[in-house]
């Protein structure tokens, strides 16, 4: 038994420890909550942006389509099935997107409320669900159309819509990317507050309890000073496990989880400041689009872990390419992006190659599988036709890349010049 006056100390202690430990569990796990909602929705305002560019891409995909469908067909009487393939799946991805984007419903289990904004872009003034709704049904008339001009009043029908639609999807993307900003932002705001919450907890509790029994303790001459400094770890464990969980945040709004490099949530912005550079200063930029060949068949034959897996090697390989001024983007599934910097023409179109051949004889080793992969790539530089805005070239070396790919594979294209309809 102890003595009354060590008794009452103990209990005096035990009562404030439990304080204690109770304040400090509560905001752990309240930032816990915090960060993790912030995360889940820091992820899904990724890949709804990612959805709604594809989405504006895809609608210029499918006019382009639609011309190179009808002049294969009915001028050069050429094998078209290879080309409706790829404009029926790039209508199925177009529709898809319409609809998740319109609803919010992104998956099976996964789906967010959307802003006013975007619902009276769909369904409100601009019509944008229905629009592309009929965009796919003269797409797919086309596609299904076996008469020449009937398929030549579809695609004049398509070319009347186009150029308005895309301006009316790059609202849409750029109304997500706001919102997605903002929610960054809100991001930003919650780390602030969990830290001013966990600073306000901390001084309370050293004003109102360590204080207090420090003082109890120091007068009682007793052991139980360790109290103290166990508390005092304890505060600084989770503080650190709170800046690890922030740096972590911080590293997954900007970064592929699967490769570590840029998402496409960083692309655009660093592109615009391209742009800005060239225009000021005439500083030459490169843009690569880069897409694996048959990457399917990898999936397939060896399952999708060996996929990720010649993912993540074919990441660490583009960076040992790469200089300090040049970056290296996953903008999704099998196509990655590099931006060279400050390269002329020649050097950037020496590179690409350099990379592509170096891949085409590069091994990848895993699980005792050797797997050989080749890459094909569509190239804009600066110095080939100027183009201001980021869409453009993103989508002149995305051209690029479908020549690569139309023309067999396993290639670097340049981008050719195209005009852009008023």
């Amino acid at each position: 038994m102890l003595p009354t006056e060590n008794l009452k100390l103990y209990n005096s202690i035990t009562r404030r420890y439990l304080l204690a430990v109770i304040i400090i569990a509560l905001l752990s796990s309240g930032a816990f909550y915090a960060l993790q909602s912030a995360l889940s929705d820091s992820e899904n305002t990724a890949y709804i942006v990612n959805i709604s560019g594809r989405q504006r891409m895809l609608s210029q995909h499918i006019a382009l389509d639609a011309h190179r469908l009808y002049k294969e067909q009915f001028i050069l009487s050429k094998d078209t099935s290879e080309l409706r393939k790829l404009m029926s799946k790039h209508i199925e991805d177009f529709d898809v997107a319409n609809r998740q984007l319109s609803s919010g419903l992104l998956s099976k289990d996964n789906e967010i409320e959307l802003s006013s904004e975007i619902r009276n872009m769909y369904f409100g003034k601009m019509e944008l669900y229905h629009r592309v709704s009929d965009y796919v049904q003269l797409a797919q008339n086309a596609l299904d159309s076996s008469d020449k001009e009937s398929m030549n009043q579809y695609i004049h029908e398509i070319d009347l819509v186009s150029e308005q639609l895309l301006k009316d999807l790059n609202k849409v993307v750029n109304q997500y990317q706001k919102e997605g900003e903002a929610r960054l932002l809100q991001i930003d705001r919650t780390e602030l507050i969990v830290w001013l919450t966990t600073i306000i907890a901390l001084i309370f509790e050293v004003f109102f309890i360590f204080r207090p029994m420090a003082r109890e303790v120091i007068e009682s001459k007793t052991s139980e000073a360790k109290v103290l400094t166990n508390l005092q770890d304890l505060v600084e464990l989770r503080t650190l496990k709170l800046e690890k969980a922030n740096e972590k945040l911080e590293q997954l709004a900007h970064h592929d989880p699967l490769t570590s490099l840029r998402n496409r949530l960083t692309l655009e912005s660093d592109i615009e400041s391209l742009i800005i550079g060239y225009n000021e200063h005439h500083i030459p930029f490169a843009i690569a689009m880069i897409d694996i060949d048959w990457f399917k068949k990898v999936n397939d034959t060896y399952g999708h872990l060996v996929g990720d897996f010649v993912l993540q090697e074919l990441a660490k390989l583009f960076k040992t390419f790469i200089r300090d001024s040049d970056q290296i983007y996953r903008a999704g599934g099998e196509e990655f992006v590099l931006i060279l910097n400050r390269i002329d023409k020649n050097e950037a179109y020496a590179k690409l190659e350099e990379i592509r051949n170096y891949i085409q004889m590069h091994y990848f080793q895993c699980d005792k599988q050797l797997i050989s992969i080749t890459i094909s790539i569509g190239m804009y530089h600066t110095s080939l036709f100027p183009l201001a805005q980021v869409h453009d070239i993103i989508q002149a070396a995305d051209n690029a890349l479908y020549d690569s790919k139309h023309n067999g594979r396993n290639k670097t294209s340049i981008a050719k010049d195209l005009t852009f309809a008023d």
